[in-house]
Formats: C-alpha cells, structure tokens, sequence
C-alpha cells in the first residue's frame, strides 16, 4: 500500500523487523470468545492435565508405587536373571510372564541408580533401595489424579494472547509431557497470557475407540466419559473356553473376604463335572455336592454355584476376572470384597521324578514311621556317595548301610542294603507311591513294601528349628554380643563372623580387629561351632553345639560351659547426626595450584539429655556411601588435625556400639582457586564479521567479548596474536576494537588481582555479505500530499533508505535520471530539498557506493490528494459483493492471503475459504461521521479470528480497500479485489 510520508521511517523498520524476527506478527482480537478459551484452574485445563499427567501405574508390578514410574531402560536382576527394559512394549511383555507371580524385594531387584519419573514429570535418580523405598512408603495414591483410559492423538496447537486479546503465536504440542508442562505454566502467577485450544481434536480411549470434538465443553464431555471406554480385563474370557477348563482336572480353590487376600481360606478341592454337578472337598469330612453353570452377561462371564454348605455368603453368581489355562479368579457379584482363587490340580500318579527324589533325599535327615512308633526316635541320613545313616537321638554313632533309586514296572523304588541293624525290617526294594516336594512345606514321601508303608517327613530343621544353611546365613549377616561364663568382661563384647572363617571383634569405634576362626560342622544330625581363638580368648577355643536357635539368638554349650550369642544388627538412624554430626568449610583456597587444600574437621555434638543417652559415639570417614554402610575402606582423618585432601565427596559414619545405631553424613569438598572466581565468568568466544571490500575482515574484539560480559571480580584483559604471547603477556594487540586480520585465532588473558590468569580462545570467522541487501529488501516510496492543488511538493530524498545503515563506510547520490546515476554525474544538487519536476508522480534515483561497487535504486516520489477515497456505505456494498476479496496485507503480513471471503449481498453473511476450511462468518456497513465502518462477527479459525471487529474505511478504490481497527489504527488490513 502507500502511506504518507509521517509513516515511512517506521515502516521501514517494521520491513526490516519482519525480514528477521522468527515471529510473523502480534494480531488483535477484538471479538475473543472467552468460552474458548483455556482457563487456568478450571473444569477443563484440569481434565487436560489428568489426562496428561505420568500414568505411575503402568509398571506398578516393579515398584509397587503409583506415584511414579521408572525411566526406561533399565535393568532388573529376577531370581539370578539379568533383564533389561528398554520399551513399554517389554514392560508388558514381562508383566504377562509376572502375572502369576507376586513380584516383592526377594525376587525383582533394580540395578542402581535408576530415575523415576513423578506425575509431573519431574525426575530423581535413585542410588539404592532404601532410597527406592523411603519414596514408595511416601507414595501417597489418588485415584482420581490420573484419567487412564483417553488419550490424546497428537499434534495439537493453541492460539496465544496476551492480556490485550493480541494474537502472539500459535503453539503445536506433540505429546503428553509437552501438553501437561504447557498447561502447568499458565497456572504461574505472572502469566498474563491467554490460550485458545484450535479445534478440531481427537480423543483415543482405552478400548481403541476415537471421537473428535469441536468445542471446550464437547472435549471435557469427552474425557468425563472416559472411564467408559476402558478396555476390560474380561474380554478374553471365553465361554466355551472356560467350561472346558473346568472339567478338565479337579481345581484346588482359595476363598477370601474382606479383600484380605493375605488369609486365604482353603484350600478345597471343587470337581466340576460336564453335567453340571459340581464336588466340594474340604469343608467338612464328607463331600459336598452342588450344582454349577457357566453364562454370559453383561457384566461379563459368570460362574453359578447353587450351594456352598455353610458358606452361605458365597451361594449365587461369580464373575470371572482372570483366566489362565491352569489359574482362574472370581469376584462375588453380590458380596463385595469376597472372591475366590482357582489352581488346577492335573495330578499324574507321582508329582516328582527320579532326579526330583535322589536330590530331596540328600538334602536334610528324615523323620520315618510305620505308624507303630519303633522308628521314633530315629533319622534316616542319605549321602551323595550312597552311604545311609539311621542315627538314634543324641548317639555319637549311627546304623550304616546303602540306599540306591532305580525305575522299575511297579515305579521308582528306593532300595535299602547291607544295613547294620533293621535287616528285617526296612532292607530290601520300597516302591515310591507318593511324593510332595512343595517348596513351601517339608517334603513328603510315602513308601511300600508288600503290606507295610513307610511316611517319611524330611526335617531340615531338627530339633532346633534351624538348619545349617539357615545358621550359616543369620551368622553371617550382622555383629553378635557375645556372652558366656569363661570371661570376665565389663565391656561388651562383640564380633563379627566373616565368610572366610575369620571371627573379627570390633571396638568402639566400629574398627574390627581378627581374633580367631570359627567353622560350622554337622555330626549326625546335630549342629556344632568350631572356634580357634587367639589373643586372650583361647579358653574359648572348641567344639560347641547349637542346642537352641530362636530368632535373633544362639545357645552353645560346651560341657558344662556355655555361650549365648545375641544379633546385634547394626540400625541406620539418621537422627543420630542431630545429637553428632562433623563441621568442615565445604570450600578451602589451593593456595599451591596443586589441587590440594588444607581441611579441618571438627564435631558438632549437642548436649541434651536425650543426646546425652547416645554417648560415647565413635565416628570414621569413609570414600564412599557403601563403604560407610558397611564400615569399610577407612580415611585417615582425625578431628581437629588439619589435613590436605583434594576435591572429593567424604563420607562421615557415626557408630553407637551400644545400641548398633549408626548414621552417615554426606561431606563434599571442593579445592578451588584462591579468589579467582573470576574466571568463571569467562569462556570461550566466537566473531562473525562479514569479509571487507578489501577481503580484510575488521574485528571489535573488546565489544563482542569482555564487553559482554558483566563480572563482579576485578581483572585484566589483554588480547594477543599467539597462545605464548598470552602466556607471557607479550606483545598485546593494540588495537582492539577495530582489529583487521586474516587469521582466525586469537588469544584472551584474563589476569587475576592475585596474578593468576587463565587463556580464554577468540575464535574469528568471517562470511560472505551482501552490502547492497537493506537497499534491495523494500521499494521506496516518499508521498507527501498536493497542499497547494499544484501537484508539486518539496521531498526530503535523504530518508528514502533512512534505514540502510552498514559497515563498511559508503556514499550516496541522487540523480533525476537512471543514466545518470549509473554514470554518476549531474547529481541532485540538494537533495533534502528537492521539489519534483514531474507532475503527480516521478521517480528519482540513489547511487550506493561501497568500495569498488556500486547499485542504483529508484525513489517514488508520489503527490497525492489527501481529500481522496471518501465512499460512501453504498460505495463499500456495492464493491464488496461484487467479487471475490483477499487480504493481502494483515499488518505488513501476508499470512492471511489464502483465505478467500465472498460477501453475500442481502444475507450478510460472508463465506471465507481455503482449500481444505469454510467458515461461515458475518459481515455488516455503518455510516459514521468518520466515514465507513465494516465490522466482522462469528470468524472462527486459526490466526483468521483476528479480523473480527469493526474497522474503518480509510482508503478506497474498485479495487482495494484500506481497512484500519476503530480501536488501534496501528492494525491495518488491505483488501483486494480479485474478480475473474
């Protein structure tokens, strides 16, 4: 369009604001729907952000928290199996195989660190377990926080405003962390911005079902909905299925109520029968006989059981949640919080194999009897090199003999041979009728020999309710206080019994020292400790027997002597560091430059009485958490004694002997400069220049580096050609801020008040520039209107490319016609003051020379009657309806011209459209003493929203109007009239 003169400077500038600004424009809307839009803190942006928020459920199965989820991949020991999850995908696929299986600290164990990822997808890395489940004992559930079953199909986009309804940008999201953060800082207290969500959206719920909304009530309508749609865990229950898997075998059934499914009750044993009848074992000593049937509702697939003795809760309809192959489970449509557990019980004749047996055998004694009470007090021992054992109660000697299996017609048989006693009796071939090798119970076996069986129970445990292997683990886990008759002492004692055999004692402060050996040994079925002891404990060197084994405690007798051993297990309580913890300044000064500093540590021990309680308490340093943990890996630290350490993270262990409470305290110790922070406000720099006429680049080094930036410290810069210059402060380059080479390296020394300096690299790089670009970016108009009627007017030439200001130096012309300019000769004499010698419009010319080069670039000069484009309303309609129209300039921006607008001529509507959108919007005429108003309603769509509003016709033709917003005239639309 063309403006008056009063306007051409700043309309330049925007020119040239828009050829580099990454924003096309701030558009007004006057006509904003505030039912659009997105308000912080309402019904909707919080649905949007439940939907959005990290669902911490979708791997529960490994860290029992909904609160968060683990980031993938990581990686998971299962019972001695190294697995890495890298996808959702294996995430499921595992879940699947875990199904059956409660999953606890015993079988899933994380490979630390890890990072869990919070519903707001904030992140923490987690170093180790107590870690992990300090957050999961915090994990507070909300089940009404996470909306699960909708999703988002992405990308969608949100028009921005800020406070004045101006348009600033439009926003594509492309995922739900993106969408939840967006939402999450429009609650911030100094946004001032408002969104509108771009329709249309499409929602995707959890059984695969989509639906596309138009509106902010239609999309929350959408998500409230949700729940409906999610997929149900029963679709892959199969009727047929089903009934065929419950005739198959008999089923062994676990009921629970009160959803405490910690206590079952059970098990039973129900046989569904083809023809409906149903078999209950268990409820009492005779069998109970029912009848069943299977249908589909549409609740789902439900089991009826007419009768369940005096059960009388669980008469009527089950649904069926899960259903496995060999693994059912219902819940009582009726009761609520009653359901039962199916497990198939497809017995062959014997549960264990020949391997099964010989190694069951070999693992503990067995108690034996024929019902007749004369093995009572006798064990069966089976060893690997096929020797058996009958030991007798407490007797140092036992019955030998052998014991062999082998597969026979009849089964396995387990054969007895060459037996010292008992030939009659127990020698010869027993075939093998039962067998129960339940991990969770003793194992069972049950043998024959013509009419005489034999039940033998295996007893892992003896008499003390513990085994070897259960001893060996407990000793080995934490300190024991040892007591017995033989010492004197009026300090407790305690030690530590190592894997390797070493029995170590520890001290006050937690430091152990070895003091002898120790070794469990089985003689018969009866358990001893061997101790050899040295340093003063060598009356208690021997072999003393394990006669009880109660939790947390040992009683060993030797004779008539006898030591008691209790666990002292040692507790992290970090409240012990508010009683003592260590004082240390985090940061000491490298007075050498050798990345050493001095360091003191001191104590900070409180007084109170309940502090007082805890005393003495010992302290140890440590390099890492683990080995403070464990109390290993000792630094030679000591209180109070200056010591010289390098940077490194320390760590304090405070030990209580007499309670075994110990605490760690985290020390991080940084060596650094001696007052010479003042490099870190330095780095590295990059100058881009463009090359020169002469090919010579000229640099600003001080401005585009230390000119930069704003440090508090005290320095001095120099700059220098070469890396040895700078090191030695030679030969500093003298003129910094206009330094012309052709290298593209040098050298910044920043110099401390103490002397020392740091060499920061200056990286020069040049590019190629177009000189002649601000001149070639726009075409200059100057228009001034006709005051006299005379079509002349006096310009000031000289503003024209106003604008256009570069480096390096260039000159300017002004000529009447194009061959001068080219030839530079008769230049304007005056061209501030240069009256136009051709009537209404002429074009004048600018000569640019820069250096060698020169370009010529015309000037419109335009004088024009300031009283012209007056129409009147009748003028507007009638050229509006008479064609087609598009805006070719919204502001300067042609963003909007491919909507094309169709203005109905008695409906008042006008039709504006693409390729691929029809709006149908509003438009309607006033008259007004300032002239013309056209005022649009009802225009919805992305970025074309802006134009509702009333605007004022301030210049018109046939085939263009100038259209400026009655409440900011800055906003200004150009139509044009496009008839074909």
């Amino acid at each position: 369009m063309k403006t008056n003169f009063k306007y051409v400077l700043i309309s330049f500038i925007f020119v040239l604001f828009c050829f580099t600004s990454c924003q096309d424009e701030i558009s007004q809307i006057e006509d904003q729907n505030e039912q659009e839009t997105i308000v912080p803190g309402s019904n909707l942006a919080n649905l949007m952000s439940r939907t959005t928020t990290n669902d911490g459920a979708i791997d529960d199965f490994l860290d029992n928290a909904s609160c968060f989820s683990v980031e993938l991949p990581v990686t998971i020991v299962l019972s001695d199996i190294t697995i890495i999850i890298e996808t959702e995908a294996d995430l499921f696929e595992l879940e699947d195989l875990l199904s059956n299986v409660t999953v606890d600290e015993d079988i899933l164990d994380f490979i630390f660190p890890i990072t869990v990822i919070f519903s707001d997808y904030s992140e923490i890395v987690i170093e180790n377990e107590d870690q992990l489940l300090n957050f999961i004992e915090a994990c507070v559930e909300d089940d009404n926080d996470v909306i699960e079953c909708a999703d988002f199909v992405y990308p969608i986009s949100f028009s921005v405003f800020n406070s004045g309804f101006n348009l600033v940008e439009t926003i594509v999201i492309e995922n739900d962390e993106a969408l939840y953060v967006f939402l999450e800082e429009l609650e911030q207290d100094d946004n001032t911005l408002i969104v509108s969500l771009n329709f249309p959206v499409t929602l995707e719920y959890g059984n695969g079902e989509s639906i596309e909304v138009n509106t902010n009530e239609e999309l929350a309508n959408a998500i409230e909905d949700a729940e409906q749609f999610c997929e149900d865990e029963s679709d892959d229950c199969l009727e047929d299925e089903v009934v065929l898997n419950l005739i198959e075998c008999p089923w062994e059934v676990y009921l629970y109520t009160n959803e405490d499914v910690d206590n079952l009750d059970g098990p039973y044993v129900f046989d569904f029968n083809e023809n409906g009848v149903l078999t209950i074992e268990g409820i009492t000593t005779e069998t109970h006989t029912t009848s069943w049937e299977i249908n589909e509702t549409d609740a789902g697939l439900e089991l009826h059981i007419e009768s369940f003795y005096y059960y009388e809760a669980q008469f009527g309809n089950w649904l069926v949640v899960e259903c496995d192959a060999d693994e059912l489970r219902f819940e009582h449509l009726t009761v609520e919080g009653t359901g039962m557990y199916f497990e198939q019980d497809c017995d062959d004749d014997l549960d264990c194999s020949i391997t099964d047996i010989s190694s069951i055998l070999q693992e503990c004694p067995w108690d034996f009897t024929d019902g007749t009470g004369n093995y009572d007090n006798y064990q069966l021992i089976f060893n690997d090199n096929g020797e058996l054992q009958i030991s007798e109660g407490m007797a140092a000697s036992a019955i030998g003999g052998y014991w062999s299996l082998s597969s026979t017609d009849n089964g396995i048989a387990l054969t007895f041979s060459n037996l010292t006693a008992f030939q009659d009796s127990l020698e010869g071939e027993w075939i093998i009728i039962s067998c129960n090798d339940d991990d969770d119970s003793s194992n069972e076996l049950t043998i024959i020999q013509d009419n005489t069986i034999l039940e033998l129970e295996q007893d892992c445990l003896g008499d003390l309710g513990c085994s070897v292997e259960d001893i060996n683990a407990d000793i080995l886990e934490c300190a024991w206080l040892l007591q017995t008759n033989l010492l004197d002492s009026f300090v407790p004692i305690y030690v530590h019994f190592g894997s390797n055999g070493d029995v170590l004692i520890e001290d006050v402060s937690n430091l152990e020292s070895p003091i002898g050996t120790w070794d469990l040994v089985t003689i018969s079925t009866n358990i001893f400790i061997d101790f050899t002891f040295q340093q003063g404990y060598e009356t208690l060197n021997g072999q003393w027997q394990v006669v009880e084994c109660v939790e947390g405690e040992l009683y060993l007798v030797n004779g008539d002597n006898n030591i008691v051993l209790e666990k002292a297990c040692e507790v992290n309580n970090q409240d012990l560091l508010n009683c003592y913890s260590l004082y240390v300044l985090s940061e000491e000064c490298d007075d050498n430059n050798d990345g050493i500093a001095t360091f003191v540590f001191e104590t900070s021990s409180l007084q109170s009485s309940e502090c007082i309680e805890l005393y003495p308490i010992a302290g140890s340093y440590h390099p890492t958490y683990d080995d403070a943990i464990i109390s290993t890996n000792y630094l030679n630290i000591q209180l109070t004694t200056p010591t010289e350490l390098a940077s490194q993270m320390i760590y304090f262990r405070v030990f209580n002997q007499e309670t075994h409470e110990f605490a760690v305290q985290e020390l991080e110790l940084i060596v650094e400069a001696c007052n010479e922070n003042v490099f870190s406000c330095f780095g590295d720099f990059e100058i881009v220049e463009c090359n020169q006429p002469n090919n010579v680049p000229v640099y600003n080094l001080s401005a585009n580096t230390i000119g930069l930036v704003d440090c508090q410290y005290a320095f001095t810069p120099s700059f220098h050609e070469t890396l040895a210059d700078a090191e030695n402060n030679n030969n500093p380059i003298a003129n910094t801020e206009a330094y012309g080479t052709l290298t593209t390296e040098v050298y910044l020394r920043i110099e401390a008040e103490s002397g020392n300096f740091q060499i920061f690299n200056v990286y020069l790089n040049t590019e190629e520039c177009n000189y002649f670009e601000c001149f070639q970016s726009f075409d200059a108009v100057l228009e001034l209107c006709d005051e006299n009627n005379d079509t002349a007017a006096t310009f000031d030439l000289t503003i024209a490319f106003s604008n256009c200001t570069i480096s390096p130096e260039y000159f300017m012309s002004y000529y009447e016609i194009e061959v001068d300019a080219n030839s530079g000769v008769n230049p304007i004499a005056n061209p501030q003051s240069f009256t136009n010698t051709v009537t209404s419009q002429q074009t004048v010319y600018a000569r640019v020379d820069i250096g060698d080069e020169y370009q010529v670039f015309p000037i419109q000069l335009n004088i024009i009657d300031c009283n012209s484009g007056s129409c009147t309303e009748g003028d507007i309609d009638g050229i509006l309806t008479e064609c087609q129209w598009n805006i070719t300039s919204y502001n300067g921006s042609d963003n909007l011209g491919s909507y094309n607008f169709n203005f109905e001529e008695n409906s008042g509507i006008v039709v504006i459209y693409t390729d691929t959108t029809v709006i149908d919007a509003y438009w309607s005429t006033t008259q007004t003493i300032d002239g013309v108003i056209v005022e649009f309603t009802n225009v919805n769509g992305p970025n074309i929203q802006a134009i509702n509003g009333s605007w004022l016709v301030v210049e018109c033709t046939a085939e263009q109007l100038v259209l400026h917003n009655v409440n900011d005239s800055n906003n200004e639309i150009v139509l044009d009239r496009t008839c074909e």
